[in-house]
C-alpha cells in the first residue's frame, strides 16, 4: 500500500467514516478474489491476441485535452489504474456469446494508467485506451511504457478522433467512461458523443459510471458537467436518439469506478 493510499485510510478513521472504510475494504477483498478467478481463466482459455493488436493507431488534432481542469491539475491519470475482473468476465462472456463479434473489442475512454485495457487485451480483445491528459505518458507510469502507441493513446475526447485498425476504421464492441464525462464540458457533449457513436459497432454497449458532485483539487473543480443520473439518462436520449438504455445485469460492485454516495451507472446499447 502506498503512501497516498494510507493517508486516505487514516483520514476515513479520523473523520468517522467507517461505512466508507468497509466498502472499499470489502471491495478490495472482492476484487482480489476475481484476481485469482481471471488468473484461473487465463489458464484454463489460452486466448490469443487480437490479429489487429500493434496495427492501432489514431488520427486527432487534438492529441492533449490542454483545455481540460484534468490536464492542468492531473489526477486521476496521476495516481489511477483501475480495473475489475469481475467486470471483464461478465463482458467477455456476454460479448462472446454474439455471434457477430466472434473476437470482440474494447475502447476505454480516460483510461488513466490502462490497466482496464491492459486486462481486455489479455483475453483477446482489440482493446484500446485513449486518456486526454499526457501525465501518464511523460512518467512512463504503470501500462504505459509497454503500451504507449499501440493500445493506449492521448486524446482530448470532446474533439473529433478517429483510431484505426490498419487501414481500416476501427469499431468497437463495448466502450467504457469511468468517472470521464463528468470532465468533459457540457458545450463538448454532443461531440464526444459523437465521437463514440462513430467507434461503437451497432448493438454495442456504452458503459459508464458518473458523479453530480463538485472535484476540487488546488481550487480548480475538475468536474464540468454535474448532472444526476436521471439527468444523463435524458441527455443521452437526445445526443443519440439510436441508443437504448440496457441492464446487464451488474451490481455496483461490479463497475471499476464509481461515486459511494452516488452510484450512477449509465449502460446503453447502440441499434
Amino acid at each position: 500500500m502506498h503512501v497516498r493510499s494510507i493517508s486516505w485510510l487514516f483520514r476515513l478513521i479520523w473523520h468517522g467514516q467507517f461505512d466508507i472504510l468497509g466498502a472499499e475494504i470489502g471491495f478490495k477483498l472482492y476484487c482480489q478474489f476475481y484476481n485469482l478467478v481471471f488468473w484461473l481463466h487465463l489458464r484454463r482459455h489460452r486466448p490469443v491476441l487480437h490479429p489487429a493488436d500493434g496495427k492501432l493507431r489514431l488520427e486527432t488534432a487534438h492529441p492533449v485535452a490542454f483545455e481540460s481542469p484534468d490536464h492542468v491539475m492531473p489526477w486521476g491519470t496521476k495516481y489511477d489504474n483501475s480495473s475489475n475482473k469481475k467486470f471483464i468476465l461478465h463482458m467477455n462472456r456476454l460479448l462472446r456469446e454474439d455471434p457477430r463479434s466472434p473476437v470482440p473489442g474494447f475502447l476505454d475512454l480516460g483510461c488513466a494508467g490502462g490497466q482496464l485495457v491492459k486486462d481486455f487485451r489479455t483475453l483477446g480483445w482489440m482493446a484500446a485506451g485513449l486518456e486526454g491528459s499526457d501525465y501518464s505518458i511523460k512518467h512512463g507510469r504503470a501500462n504505459w511504457p509497454a503500451l504507449a502507441n499501440r493500445n493506449l493513446f492521448t486524446c482530448d475526447i470532446s474533439k473529433p478522433f478517429r483510431l484505426f485498425a490498419g487501414d481500416s476504421p476501427a469499431t468497437f464492441d463495448l466502450m467504457t467512461a469511468w468517472e470521464v464525462l463528468e470532465h468533459i464540458h457540457p458545450d463538448d457533449l454532443q461531440t464526444l458523443f459523437d465521437n463514440i457513436d462513430s467507434h461503437l459497432n451497432p448493438g454495442g454497449y456504452f458503459v459508464a459510471s458518473t458523479t453530480s458532485s463538485p472535484d476540487l483539487h488546488d481550487g480548480i473543480d475538475r468536474h464540468q458537467s454535474k448532472f444526476s443520473n436521471q439527468e444523463w439518462h435524458a441527455l443521452i436520449g437526445k445526443l443519440q436518439p439510436g441508443w437504448r438504455p440496457v441492464n446487464l445485469g451488474l451490481k455496483y460492485y461490479h463497475y471499476v469506478r464509481w461515486n459511494y454516495y452516488e452510484r450512477s451507472f449509465l449502460c446503453w446499447r447502440k441499434k
